[in-house]
């Protein structure tokens, strides 16, 4: 549940300090040898606090910290409709998370056995010349197009005999390369040429030896995450004001009805069209519910996906408070326009309500905005977050690709090996396959609550 107590509340903290810290040992030693113990510390310190997040919230264990968060930590995030939020949250963690990954893989495809036995030997980076172009690759994308060519160079011997070297190394170029063209610099032994040259620029020198990320993959990094952050902080800042009556249903024709919560239900809701794609036709999902009794009849007011409405409606059931909604005489009945729940301890449920059709439409009471005695809102909890019956069969995906990536870290398919390649499909698609398994699972435990086929 999505209880207000330090001992749920800190265990995310946490898992996100693990994370932090996972990006902070790439940032300041991009390649040292495998298995990289700094990382897989920090792989398991956030394992160990979701598994205490999981443990809370599934309540098989019980913290010492199970007191409230204090009010000043809580409150303004206690006032927001935290579901409406979800997707832009859940946006900003996968970027987030994105970003040590793809370290990660740069740091995994620069650490090669090829780098390794020359860092054993006394290396010397010097400029070197091609001599000869065995073959190029020419590779088109949306950023331009670059050739990958397999070359062999004339590179400083090692100052005792005054001896060029002959060696082979790849070098990736956004020109096509010529023989006789000057490189600015490649990193080899020159006691033991047939470990061949790896051809880099100094920038990037200093992390293939231990050093910190070059600072143009720092700098790429930096101005990828630049678009993502700064939508991320529009959108929330939309959205940080707590629901209201006014701010949900404006200035039109507002009604209200006195409603008690009967309990928890699911159905098709269907919503008008989005202005901006009229042509596609009004929108039909399968939603939660909370059954509203009234004495006007019984009632549905669909909630956010999300959510569980079992668990909301036990919280909830017998609660009384008041239904705001708009409705519109050019809608048909079918259609849900937005509502609002004000229960009587001023807390709020946000969602969406059918119209009805003439015989059954709910009349309620016409009410002018703003309310006199209005009160600050906050909105409704606790909210079920860890639910088996949706979540459980979908977290293996997630748990292998952490696995994947622990694997990655501790040197699997070192040198780009096939396995390799099969640690980095699973920690991508194991997440991707994860989220499609837990919408399936949720269909499936909402039709099965509306009483619908399978």
């Amino acid at each position: 549940m999505r209880e207000r107590d330090l001992g749920t509340a800190a265990a995310p903290v946490l898992a996100w300090a693990g994370a932090a810290a996972f990006l902070s040992c790439l940032l300041v030693r991009k390649v040292a040898p495998y298995p990289r113990w700094d990382l897989l510390a920090c792989l398991g310190f956030s394992a160990v606090a979701f598994l205490a997040w999981w443990l809370r919230a599934t309540g098989r264990w019980r913290s010492r910290l199970g007191r409230d968060v204090p009010p000043a930590l809580g409150l303004r995030a206690g006032r927001r409709w935290w579901p409406s939020m979800r997707n832009l949250h859940a946006a900003l963690a996968g970027f987030i998370l994105f970003i040590p990954f793809a370290l990660l893989i740069f740091s995994a495809s620069d650490n090669t056995p090829q780098l390794a036995a020359i860092a054993r030997h006394h290396y010397r980076f010097a400029p070197v010349t091609i001599m000869k172009i065995h073959h190029s690759y020419r590779n088109q994308s949306k950023t331009g197009t670059t050739y990958r060519s397999l070359v062999t160079v004339e590179a400083p011997g090692d100052g005792t005999h005054g001896k060029a070297l002959r060696l082979k190394g790849t070098v990736t170029t956004s020109d096509r390369l010529t023989t006789g063209h000057r490189l600015t610099g490649g990193l080899y032994a020159p006691d033991a040429p047939s470990l061949g040259i790896i051809l880099t620029s100094r920038l990037q020198l200093a992390s293939l030896l231990g050093g910190p990320t070059s600072p143009g993959e720092m700098g790429g990094l930096a101005l990828f995450s630049i678009v993502p952050l700064a939508v991320f902080l529009i959108s929330a800042k939309d959205k940080s004001e707590p629901m209201t009556p006014e701010s949900v249903l404006g200035d039109a024709r507002v009604r209200r009805l006195r409603v008690h919560i009967a309990g928890a239900a699911a159905g098709q809701c269907r919503t008008a069209p989005d202005p901006k794609k009229p042509s596609q036709g009004p929108r039909t999902a399968l939603s939660p519910a909370l059954r509203l009794s009234s004495p006007e009849g019984s009632c549905d007011l669909y909630i956010d996906r999300c959510l569980d409405p079992q668990a909301l409606a036990a919280a909830l059931e017998g609660r009384a408070g008041w239904l705001y909604w708009a409705p519109k005489a050019e809608d048909p009945p079918d259609w849900c326009v937005e509502a609002l729940l004000v229960l009587d301890d001023d807390r709020y449920v946000y969602g969406v309500t059918p119209l009805g059709s003439a015989a059954d439409a709910r009349q309620g009471e016409p009410v002018d905005l703003p309310l006199p005695d209005a009160r600050p809102l906050r909105a409704v909890g606790p909210y079920a977050l860890w639910q088996p019956a949706v979540h459980g069969p979908g977290m293996y995906g997630f748990g292998l690709g952490f696995l994947a990536v622990c694997l990655i870290v501790a040197g699997v398919g070192y040198g780009a090996g096939p396995v390799f390649g099969m640690c980095f499909t699973a920690a991508v698609g194991g997440p991707v396959a994860g989220l499609l398994l837990i919408q399936r699972r949720r269909t499936v435990f909402l039709r099965r609550l509306a009483g619908e086929p399978g």
